[in-house]
């Protein structure tokens, strides 16, 4: 264990390798291709795929992964380049660090070792011996986490080779290569063909031409290359190859997408039908991840995958990756009719995000039909202004018919995307976003401050225009009212100090002039009463009980699992209850109320000034009229 000398390549291949094919060599790959023999002089035939922890040390907070709140998804994007990595020759192994520490939380939490990826990631080298190790990194949050895996892995293996890809790698190649040095070569966009390229380029059976979206550094300079490698059909139709990893397990430890609340016990995992989106949304990545096309799997592949998991796994529920699931229309349909053909028995959901324009009756019949329990839409906003200014391919008018279509399936979750603090956005424009979602009475909102991701339209937009200084750290800046951040959070600190003293608190958005424009600080109280708005204080208007059992559900997971002294969730539990009849969990519920508003300054302040104190009265009237009648 520990420092110790690999074993490459037995026959060296220097001799096939295309030293001398001349017309297609660049200055650039040319660069590269040297840069590549210096670290694999033997060639490369084994390759280590890594996927680091999601979330730093410093940030792991264990009372949360013990609640299921961190995501635990199986390695999906590194399962299918290991199958194209065996389809050209080469061997490859997967090892998902995430999943090591997630595991090791819940089976020993009274003895949990964070650095027990550590171990794992020793054991695995030592007995797989690989040339080269991949890791893959999705979320920006993770960067620190693809620095400490690539400093352990050379300060233990110097002479093995680390090249890093993944959407955090592909959104900012230069910074990643200049502040973890210990990565020898940066993958950007997806590398189902560019990578087994690079191997047989590696390898002599490939000319350097087909070195693409690749950089290295070179001294202090970049060199990178330009040109894409899109997957061909063969390449992007297949399934993951998991090896031996437990994809049966990964729901006991952690969340998988936006409704575990909805599935109850059923195994989970991913898959994937389209890449790409048809959108141009500019605050996202995704087209400059998977370039501007939409590619489709075939149906039949794409329901094969399921059956296999279901198998092999145990899998009855799905979440897929798609970020545009419903790119035409009639593929998705037969898709949907395909899953339904087959009996398969499962349920899944889009937490992804489906797009609203897209919704048509026969769409919705047959993914109900085929199992749906519930998808995200992107909505952003309410003002179609600034629907306008961002790209989004729908308007308000477009989100109503939507919802129109949806009513008829009341069992079918549906979350609503929403965004404030767009470049220029004002208080009227937030309002508009509020309105609309108390209008459309979708399940939830979850509402997050603009992100800006490197790369994007939009942050290079508000970089250009002074509103932002160029990012160093992307990370997700969701909130969900009741619930916090991962690592404690911005809302759990503020609530922690409230405790202690009671902070101003004004319910800025009726108090704001309708033409300012927030502050980042206003953002955040503005964030919380169009929160409150859009997904408690509506609930005194739903009266379907069939929408309001499957809103309980969830609330539950947040007053309950999430945030146990959570006053206001407590409150429109209460309202819940009382509107389904259940007059004494109505009671509980108040009672649990009044105490956590009592115990914190936090929920004091807003208890008074959002007017739920008047509401738990008007609910403990009712609920004690209720009961008197009844006796």
């Amino acid at each position: 264990m520990g420092s110790k000398t690999l074993n490459v390549v037995s026959t060296p291949i220097h001799d096939n390798r295309p030293a001398a094919c001349g017309t297609d060599q660049t200055p650039v790959n040319h660069t590269i291709y040297e840069h590549l023999t210096g670290l694999l002089p033997h060639g490369c035939s084994r390759i280590l795929l890594v996927t680091p922890p999601e979330s730093p040390e410093n940030d792991f907070n264990l009372d949360l992964v013990l609640s299921k709140r961190y995501p635990c998804f199986p390695p999906y994007g590194p399962g299918i380049l290991a199958r194209n990595l065996e389809q050209r020759g080469y061997r490859s192994a997967l090892l998902d660090l995430n999943f090591h520490v997630l595991q090791q939380a819940h089976e020993n939490p009274a003895h949990f070792r964070f650095q027990v990826w550590k171990d794992k990631l020793i054991e695995k080298i030592d007995a797989f011996q690989p040339d080269l190790v991949g890791i893959s990194v999705m979320f920006t949050i993770s960067r620190p986490s693809l620095a400490a895996v690539a400093a352990f892995l050379k300060s233990h293996y110097p002479s093995l080779p680390i090249i890093a890809g993944g959407v955090c790698v592909s959104n900012d190649v230069e910074s990643i290569l200049r502040t973890v040095p210990q990565i020898d070569i940066g993958s950007f966009y997806e590398g189902d063909r560019s990578f087994p390229d690079l191997l047989d380029v590696i390898n002599g059976k490939q000319p350097l031409s087909a070195i693409r979206q690749v950089a290295i550094l070179k001294g202090e300079q970049l060199v990178s290359t330009k040109e894409r490698a899109t997957p061909t059909d063969q390449e992007m139709d297949i399934q993951p190859e998991y090896y031996d990893l437990p994809i049966g397990d990964y729901t006991h430890y952690g969340s998988m997408g936006a409704y575990n609340f909805m599935r109850g016990e059923r195994t989970a995992t991913t898959i994937i039908s389209n890449r790409g989106c048809r959108a141009m949304c500019s605050f996202c990545a995704v087209r400059n991840f998977n370039d501007i096309s939409v590619r489709g799997r075939a149906v039949s592949s794409v329901v094969d995958e399921i059956e296999h998991q279901y198998s092999t796994y145990g899998v009855t529920h799905f979440m897929w990756l798609d970020d545009d699931l419903l790119y035409n229309g009639k593929r998705a349909i037969a898709l949907f009719n395909e899953i339904t053909r087959r009996n398969l028995h499962i349920t899944w959901d889009a937490s992804n995000g489906l797009i609203a324009a897209a919704i048509t009756p026969d769409i919705m019949q047959a993914a109900s039909e085929s199992g749906c329990i519930g998808f995200n839409l992107g909505l952003e906003s309410g003002n179609d202004q600034i629907l306008k200014s961002i790209h989004k391919p729908g308007t308000t008018k477009s989100y109503r018919q939507a919802r129109a279509i949806l009513d008829r399936y009341p069992h079918v979750f549906v979350k609503g995307f929403m965004i404030i603090g767009f470049p220029h956005e004002t208080i009227a424009q937030i309002r508009d976003t509020v309105t609309l979602g108390c209008e459309l009475q979708f399940g939830w909102y979850p509402l997050q401050l603009l992100t800006t991701l490197p790369g994007t339209e939009i942050t290079v937009s508000m970089i250009e225009q002074g509103l932002i200084q160029p990012p160093t750290d992307a990370s997700f800046k969701g909130l969900a009212a009741g619930s916090k951040s991962k690592g404690g959070g911005t809302l759990r600190q503020r609530e922690r100090a409230e405790k202690y003293a009671a902070l101003e608190f004004v319910d800025l958005l009726h108090t704001l002039p309708a033409d300012h424009v927030p502050t980042g600080a206003e953002l955040d109280d503005l964030w919380f009463v169009a929160d409150y708005k859009m997904n408690y204080e509506k609930l005194l208007h739903i009266h379907e009980p069939v929408k309001l059992r499957n809103i309980r559900v969830m609330l539950r997971q947040i007053t309950d699992e999430y945030t146990t002294d959570n006053a206001m969730g407590n409150l429109f539990l209460a309202v819940i209850a009382s509107k389904l009849h259940e007059f004494d969990e109505s009671q509980r519920r108040l009672a649990l109320a009044d105490q956590y508003q009592q115990e914190s300054a936090y929920w004091t302040t807003r208890f008074t000034v959002l007017g739920m104190r008047e509401i738990a009265d008007r609910v403990r009237a009712a609920n004690a009229a209720a009961i008197a009648l009844a006796a």
